[in-house]
C-alpha cells in the first residue's frame, strides 16, 4: 500500500465532502469500488465556519492502494475536473509516497457503527484485539457524516505505545469502516495532545 497525492486547484469545498467525493472518484475509475483495501483521504483545508472548507495552493487529493494498482489510478485520475456539490475542483499531476514505520499514528476519522463513546471504545479496543495488537488510544469528539444514505457519527482516533512492528499493518489495513469515505486511515503524528477525550487500553 503507498498513497498517491494529486495536486488539487479549487476554492472551497464542503466540509463533509467524503460521499460527493467518492462518487465522482467513481465515475473517473469505476473499478474503486471493489479495490480491497483502498482508502480516500479527506481533504484538508482551513474551515470557514460556514459549512465549507477553504483549500490552500498545497491542497492534496490523496488515495491509498495497492501498489499494483498505482499507475491505474495515475490514468484515471491526473488533469480530471471534478464537482462536490456547487465546488468545481480540478485533479494535477500526481506523486507516490510509501507509509511510513512510525508512531503514533491519527485517524481523522474512524467509524464502527456505534454512536455513542462508550460503544464506540468498545469497538476500537475490540478491532485491536482481533489484530493481536496492543496499543493505547486517546478518542476525540464526535463527528456526523454522511454515508449515501444517512448521518452517520464517528471520532478522531490517536493509537499510541503503539508497536513500530504493527504501524504500516494499522496504516494498511485501517480501522472500522467507509474506508473510501475517508474513515479509518491513519496517518503518522508529532503530537498526543491533539484528540484528547478518552483514554484507554
Amino acid at each position: 500500500m503507498s498513497d498517491v497525492q494529486f495536486e488539487l486547484r479549487g476554492r472551497d469545498l464542503p466540509v463533509d465532502h467524503g460521499w460527493m467525493l467518492y462518487v465522482e472518484l467513481l465515475r473517473l475509475a469505476p473499478w474503486i469500488s471493489e479495490e480491497k483495501g483502498l482508502g480516500i483521504h479527506p481533504i484538508l483545508g482551513a474551515d470557514s465556519g460556514q459549512g465549507e472548507l477553504i483549500l490552500s495552493h498545497r491542497a492534496k487529493l490523496v488515495v491509498r492502494c495497492r501498489a499494483e494498482k498505482i499507475p491505474a489510478l495515475q490514468a484515471a485520475l491526473s488533469n480530471q475536473a471534478i464537482r462536490l456539490g456547487d465546488h468545481d475542483l480540478a485533479i494535477g499531476a500526481s506523486k507516490t509516497r510509501s507509509l511510513a514505520l512510525y508512531t503514533p499514528l491519527y485517524a481523522h476519522m474512524v467509524t464502527t457503527g456505534s454512536a455513542d463513546e462508550s460503544s464506540f471504545t468498545r469497538d476500537i479496543i475490540a478491532l485491536l484485539d482481533q489484530m493481536d495488537i496492543s496499543s493505547r488510544f486517546i478518542c476525540g469528539r464526535p463527528q456526523k457524516m454522511f454515508d449515501g444514505v444517512r448521518e452517520i457519527v464517528g471520532y478522531s482516533l490517536m493509537l499510541h505505545g503503539l508497536p513500530l512492528a504493527n504501524a504500516l499493518r494499522v496504516q494498511q489495513e485501517g480501522l472500522g469502516t467507509n474506508r473510501k469515505l475517508g474513515c479509518g486511515i491513519f496517518i503518522p503524528h508529532k503530537s498526543i495532545t491533539a484528540v484528547g477525550a478518552i483514554d484507554a487500553v
